[in-house]
């Protein structure tokens, strides 16, 4: 498995830092990033809003420094610390691990906003309506956590009685596992059910004779419940005891000997195994709720008015291009 680095596409990093200044957590019931969603290039400036937020908050009698740019700017411990505690507790293991290359992403940051102050873009008419329009989609997302997400709460009670009514729906189903031989012709498998009859080893002779990738542990696929394998070898393996060895099973990809190993009948999951599943669709609807008697409620203390027939005449098809001159 390839070792995991921190030095992340820059939207992650974008996306990964305005949820750490705002506090939200992304997939939330009222999906905070669909207001947030206009223009990679609205984010890309919500950004930098978000450094020049992040700035000052560096922990107070933490003020050692790790960098200076210019002998100017500098990048304190205070700094550091703060902006990896505002990333979900997975980004923080890996940061953890890859220091340098974050403080690198942190002077790359820096040295970027100092040119950018360099060239006065602040000045440019279009990079400021971006900055207001990031900032406010940060206040929007903002006042989105504080009056539905901090809001929204599920009690275990109301988890227990969903749990109670619902048994149906959190029924496992049955589940074998099982190991087998694949190999290409038919001649081929009568030999080998000919050698398990003379007492071979199952997984001996998988790993010796089937062409298949799980030879080389013995034959075993794992565990799988119905429809999830190809049909003949779906119903040969549902009609065997444990311990039981099939006869020949064609398929598509070839003659297969088949031995169940383990069944699962269908069973009921306890509470423990789906109690955060049962909060988290609990806290989506209730959310949903929330937020349209928010905003409804924000509408009633609002007067708006809607020029329908102007609304009605504006087009949105595109305009024709014009044909390049020949």
């Amino acid at each position: 498995m390839p070792s995991r680095t921190c030095r992340c596409p820059r939207i992650l990093s974008i996306l990964l830092s305005i949820k750490g200044v705002l506090g939200l957590h992304i997939g939330e019931h009222y999906d905070i990033f669909r207001v947030m969603k206009r223009s990679i290039i609205t984010l890309m400036f919500t950004v930098y809003l978000v450094a020049l937020f992040a700035g000052g908050c560096g922990g107070r009698g933490d003020n050692e420094v790790l960098a200076r740019i210019d002998n100017k700017e500098t990048i304190t411990v205070g700094d550091f610390n703060n902006r990896i505690k505002r990333l979900p507790e997975r980004y923080q293991e890996v940061i953890n691990q890859n220091k340098k290359a974050f403080l690198d992403e942190l002077i790359i940051d820096a040295i970027l906003h100092k040119e950018a102050l360099n060239q006065k873009l602040y000045e440019n008419e279009e990079v400021k309506g971006m900055v207001g329009e990031a900032t406010k989609k940060i206040l929007i997302a903002r006042l989105l956590k504080e009056e539905v997400g901090d809001k929204v709460t599920v009690t275990e009670e109301e988890i227990e009685a969903y749990y109670s009514k619902n048994n149906e729906q959190f029924t496992a189903p049955e589940m074998l596992r099982a190991s087998h031989i694949l190999v290409k012709t038919e001649k081929e498998a009568k030999d080998i059910l000919a050698e398990l009859a003379n007492g071979r080893n199952f997984e001996d002779l998988a790993k010796a004779r089937s062409m298949d990738s799980s030879a080389k542990i013995g034959g075993d696929i794992g565990s799988f419940t119905r429809q999830q394998l190809v049909p003949e070898f779906e119903e040969a393996s549902f009609n065997l005891q444990v311990g039981e060895i099939s006869g020949i099973v064609k398929t598509k990809f070839g003659y297969h000997i088949i031995k169940l190993t383990e069944r699962k009948e269908p069973r009921v999951k306890e509470l423990a195994e789906v109690r955060d599943a049962i909060e988290q669709s609990h806290k989506r609807q209730k959310g949903k709720q929330r937020f349209q008697e928010f905003v409804e409620d924000l509408k009633e203390k609002s007067k708006i008015t809607v020029n329908t027939d102007l609304l009605e005449s504006i087009s949105t098809e595109e305009a024709p291009k014009e044909k390049p001159e020949e």
